[in-house]
């Protein structure tokens, strides 16, 4: 019997994802081991009065920014690093809150054309100046030695690999029992022990981030009491709980793929 080629396009999208997360492994390993180097660009500030240069690595929710500055009339050429996490939002206190400066787009005046694939190919932006916007939340940034500043960004590839490791293996079970259903015999133990194994990562994966966030990622804001805030806040939504919800239901459709398999068998046996 054959079956319909949707199984094959599912195949193939399980494919083409499992080689985009290899590609995204190896261009993270690369990264890791080039990392330092990132740090140690030197400049020519030869003839340069006023300069600041800045490079980011941001990574899932840290972030982390080198910045120079360089000022000849003050006497200064000083390089400092940062590290600032989306982790550690804070409500900032109405009186205390900060401004930036805001223009906003005047859509009347302003124009753009595209092309067919909606690629914005030319734009004309007229802007207004208006008042200042409040800020409300802000990430505060921890001033870091060069050293330390290089082994927490390096953790954060490593943590970066690890998820995109864990996510090659997803796709990989689910490519394999996606595979099965092109076959006439479907209902099989091995299949079964696919979505098993499937469930069981899923279900695993809160703890793994749990562990890292708890024991291996230092909190680097715990000493820290963030005056004019209120509370650290986070309005992201709760991934381990999504993880933990996702991976019991999977639990279940795998427990009952197994009954499904073991019923097939008695009746087999019966006829």
């Amino acid at each position: 019997m054959k079956l319909p080629n949707k199984f094959s396009i599912l195949v193939w999208t399980c494919n083409l994802i499992l080689t985009l997360l290899m590609i995204f492994l190896v261009a993270g390993f690369y990264y890791y081991s080039v990392l330092p180097g990132i740090f140690d660009v030197e400049l020519d500030s030869a003839g340069v009065e006023k300069s600041s240069h800045r490079i980011s690595h941001n990574l899932l929710t840290d972030n982390f920014v080198y910045e120079r500055v360089i000022d000849k009339e003050a006497s200064i050429d000083t390089s400092r690093y940062y590290f600032s996490s989306t982790r550690n939002l804070y409500q900032i206190d109405i009186s205390d809150s900060l401004t930036v400066e805001t223009e906003v787009i005047n859509r009347d005046l302003s124009s753009e054309s595209s092309t067919w694939g909606g690629f914005v190919s030319k734009s004309f932006l007229v802007t207004e100046s208006v008042d200042p916007l409040p800020i409300r939340f802000a990430a505060p940034a921890i001033s870091l030695d060069r050293d330390r500043y290089i082994e927490l960004a390096r953790s954060n590839v490593i943590y970066f690999i690890m998820v995109l490791l864990v996510t090659t293996i997803f796709f990989g079970l689910l490519r394999q029992f996606i595979a099965g259903l092109r076959s006439p015999s479907f209902f099989t133990r091995k299949n079964a022990i696919y979505l098993y194994c499937i469930a069981a990562l899923t279900l695993t994966t809160p703890f793994l981030m749990w562990a890292w966030s708890s024991w291996l990622r230092p909190n680097l804001f715990s000493d820290y009491k963030v005056g004019g805030s209120i509370i650290p806040v986070n309005y992201a939504p709760d991934l381990s709980l999504t993880l933990l919800f996702f991976g019991v239901v999977l639990l279940v459709i795998a427990w009952c793929f197994d009954q499904g398999v073991k019923l097939q068998k008695d009746q087999e046996l019966t006829i």
